[in-house]
């Protein structure tokens, strides 16, 4: 992409208030883990001595509203010309004196283009994986909620672990109300991926398919990064990205043990191992 392309893209998408908010290089962004079962084991030692890192699939996270707006089913005719690029003429059908189809009677198999928007909603929603992470270490309710009542470990990284072309990442928006997705977007996009303009209609969908949740939400401040898996499998971690390891209040002494271990034999065995403390004067986790 020319750089004028870019710019002007980027210009677009800040002055319609459609970019996501992007965490900076050295923006801290923490990940609870579990650590109660072999498969949470098996993902933390593949994550040390790979440098990589898995997404989840909608259907596993926990908020049953996942990638799920409102599909608002807004095809007509006219719509379907707009959306797939369709101007009403054709200037070599015009030079060949050939008679104009119009637009009511060229679209008039709304059924097709409805199906072609849904396929596409479909395929994204069954490639798309989701790393999800948040702004803070503190909060008694994400170490309750994520990280096995206290008993598991929070991976302290920094926004320059992850590079931003393999996945897009971003904050989430919280709002009380689902987003409202016309299928005419959808066909867009599914019609014309490569188009200049679909750039800004795709960080459009995104916005609504990926980084919107319920108000109710809003306590954890998360971040995410969404990856599409015939891209790439996981996403790779700079080895600098991983600023510490955090471990639960209630952590077992023999699960202390095996993680120091683990972390001593992999290729990140600088990274710091500090034990988190409950706050004697309020209702907050400390680092120690």
């Amino acid at each position: 992409m020319e750089f004028e392309d870019w710019a002007e893209q980027e210009i677009m998408s800040v002055t319609s208030g459609l970019n996501i908010r992007v965490p900076s290089a050295h923006q801290s962004m923490f990940k609870y883990i579990g650590l109660n079962t072999k498969t949470s084991w098996d993902y933390l030692e593949r994550m040390l001595n790979d440098l990589e890192i898995l997404g989840s699939t909608a259907n596993s996270l926990n908020d049953p509203f996942e990638l799920s707006p409102f599909i608002f089913d807004d095809l007509r005719p006219s719509v379907i010309a707009n959306s797939i690029g369709d101007r009403g003429y054709n200037l070599t059908d015009r030079l060949n004196g050939k008679p104009e189809i119009p637009i009511e009677e060229k679209y008039a198999d709304v059924e097709s283009y409805r199906e072609t928007a849904k396929s596409y909603l479909s395929r994204i929603e069954r490639n798309s994986r989701i790393i999800c992470f948040c702004e803070r270490s503190d909060s008694p309710l994400l170490w309750s909620h994520y990280a096995n009542s206290y008993k598991g470990a929070c991976l302290h990284f920094f926004g320059k672990a992850f590079s931003s072309h393999l996945g897009q990442i971003g904050y989430v928006n919280y709002t009380p109300h689902r987003p409202t997705f016309p299928l005419s977007l959808a066909l867009s996009l599914a019609s014309k991926p490569h188009l200049k303009s679909s750039k800004l209609r795709k960080i459009e969908a995104d916005r609504m398919y990926f980084f919107s949740k319920a108000i109710d939400w809003s306590y954890e401040n998360e971040m995410r990064i969404v990856y599409d898996i015939t891209s790439t499998k996981h996403i790779k971690i700079q080895k600098d990205g991983l600023a510490a390891i955090i471990l639960g209040p209630r952590m077992t002494e023999e699960d202390q043990t095996k993680l120091r271990e683990m972390v001593r034999k992999s290729p990140l065995a600088h990274v710091p191992i500090k034990l988190a403390n409950l706050s004697t004067n309020s209702y907050s986790v400390q680092t120690g």
